[in-house]
């Protein structure tokens, strides 16, 4: 969209409109024939005395698909972020798992070492003892 006011025409439920907006006149034709074709649709389904009477259901409808997308967004970004927490848990847990083998193969290679030295010691002092 651009930030400069656009004059448009636009032609809604057979009434000629100027719409002054940010948007491009090709974006506001866009929303103005959409809300053309809503108003068309409530007189399809039943015969309304006014044009006003048609504009208030076409609007209800249009904020009816309005909550509703809402509604599946909110749904999704709360699923997704589920999701997200769930992966990031899982990750946390095989860096721990990860880190906790290493550890163990490490100390695991000191605690051999250590018996080892353990061993000399006793050796030498064993040897040291005379018989």
């Amino acid at each position: 969209m651009s930030n400069r006011n656009e004059v448009t025409r636009v032609n809604i439920f057979g009434r000629e409109y100027t719409i002054r907006g940010a948007g491009s006149p090709a974006y506001i034709s866009e929303i103005a024939h959409y809300v053309d074709m809503k108003m068309r649709q409530m007189t399809d389904n039943a015969t309304m005395a006014s044009a006003a009477k048609v504009a208030i259901f076409a609007a209800l409808n249009i904020a009816d698909e309005l909550y509703q997308k809402r509604e599946q967004f909110e749904e999704l970004e709360e699923s997704q972020s589920n999701e997200l927490t769930h992966l990031a848990d899982r990750i946390e847990q095989v860096l721990l798992e990860t880190s906790h083998s290493h550890q163990t193969s490490s100390s695991a290679g000191s605690d051999s070492s250590a018996a080892i030295e353990v061993s000399k010691i006793q050796q030498n002092s064993t040897s040291d003892i005379p018989r």
